[in-house]
């Protein structure tokens, strides 16, 4: 017993002598805080130093914390941090929406978006696109405002090939070829009952119906040249469907960018100002639902997205898109983290307005408050983004007001 009670104390000893020998970590620190105060009383004293900024009076005089990672070093200049930055903006990310009207040839603003417009079909609209061009915004969306005595509640203008959208389709690719037209693949701009689907006399939405009026829509659109077709309406079932469509009639170059997961958000309220397309009342013998929650995403679910997200990549979508967007960053970055395929986000007209607002009554800088919602979607996992500031945002990084 008293062997091993030696052998013990040996060993502490042992490790009593390597303990002076090996300074610990925190000694080491010691010394590191001993030297710079040290170093400052040098550096205060020294007549070559650089002098010290001034600081404001009673600021107190501390010694450096003992910190061996400061972040703040990798913020110390703009070119350091743009030479690290993670996300990027370019105007190549964005898409341009466009409404387009034929009530004369003045363009119409649009009271809940200022600074936005119905803009008159012809050279308003070729101007509008050659200037967004010209800053590098080469992608558009069509949006039309139909006339009401063309509405019905089969919304059968949707498909006519002489239908005020196939119409600017086909005017822009023939002024500027190498331009990305998309459009928008639902009945809602052409019903008089203003749902994206026909209603049923009770109030349901039909799904199946809606959806083969949706495959014809596509398919005419593609025919006027449409690069990328975009079904926003949210019926089951709709992409693999107008997927197979669009093939059988040859288009098979033609893409999909699937509204995948569009919320029945209280942001849309400009948009729908924009084209006259909110649902209407009922009537005596019909209900129209008041609102589109039956076949747009609950505002309150997460999990639901990745089953569209699965659904649409089985059916062939080539782009998903989120909408809204800034209140729905998350979904945007679990989209991106569930799929291979480019993301979308629509930065919605509500959205819009309300930085608008917010500026117009000097409460925000608009530029920097628009740029970082920009960037934010960038962040969060988007390539493109929908946004009626992409003409002015990309003004803004070419160096303009």
């Amino acid at each position: 017993g008293s062997a091993v009670q030696l052998g013990k104390m040996a060993t502490m000893m042992q490790m009593q002598k390597a303990g002076a020998a090996c300074p610990t970590r925190t000694s080491r620190r010691s010394t590191v805080r001993v030297q710079a105060v040290a170093e400052m009383d040098r550096v205060s004293t020294n007549p070559n130093a650089r002098p010290k900024p001034g600081v404001p009076e009673g600021t107190p005089k501390v010694l450096p914390q003992d910190l061996p990672s400061r972040p703040r070093r990798n913020r110390r200049s703009e070119t350091f941090r743009s030479a690290m930055r993670e996300s990027n903006l370019h105007p190549s990310n964005f898409i341009l929406p466009l409404f387009i009207h034929e009530e004369g040839d003045k363009n119409q603003p649009i009271s809940s978006m200022p600074g936005y417009y119905r803009l008159a079909y012809g050279k308003n609209v070729i101007d509008e696109v050659a200037e967004a061009r010209s800053y590098g915004v080469n992608q558009v969306v069509i949006f039309p405002k139909t006339p009401d005595n063309l509405k019905t509640p089969t919304a059968q203008e949707a498909f006519n090939k002489n239908g005020l959208s196939q119409r600017t389709i086909r005017m822009l690719k023939d002024k500027f070829p190498d331009i990305e037209v998309y459009t928008d693949v639902a009945l809602d701009p052409y019903n008089s009952d203003g749902h994206d689907g026909i209603v049923r006399d009770d109030g349901v939405i039909l799904n199946d119906e809606t959806v083969e009026y949706l495959c014809r829509q596509a398919v005419s659109q593609a025919e006027a040249g449409a690069d990328c077709v975009s079904p926003s309406d949210m019926m089951d079932g709709r992409v693999g469907a107008i997927r197979r469509a669009l093939d059988r009639e040859g288009h098979t170059h033609v893409s999909i960018m699937s509204y995948t997961a569009k919320y029945a958000s209280a942001f849309y309220g400009p948009f729908r100002d924009a084209l006259a397309s909110a649902p209407k009342p009922g009537q005596a013998h019909r209900v129209i639902p008041p609102n589109k929650k039956t076949y747009q995403m609950d505002p309150a679910n997460y999990r639901e997205a990745l089953r569209e997200i699965r659904a649409d990549e089985a059916e062939g979508a080539d782009i998903m898109m989120v909408k809204p967007g800034m209140p729905y960053l998350d979904v945007v970055r679990f989209m991106r983290d569930n799929s291979t395929l480019p993301v979308a986000v629509y930065h919605v007209s509500g959205e819009y307005a309300m930085l608008k607002a917010a500026a117009e009554r000097g409460w925000l800088n608009e530029k920097e408050a628009a740029m970082e919602a920009l960037m934010c979607f960038r962040r969060a996992g988007a390539d493109l983004i929908l946004t009626y500031y992409g003409k002015q945002a990309a003004k803004w990084m070419a160096g303009e007001n």
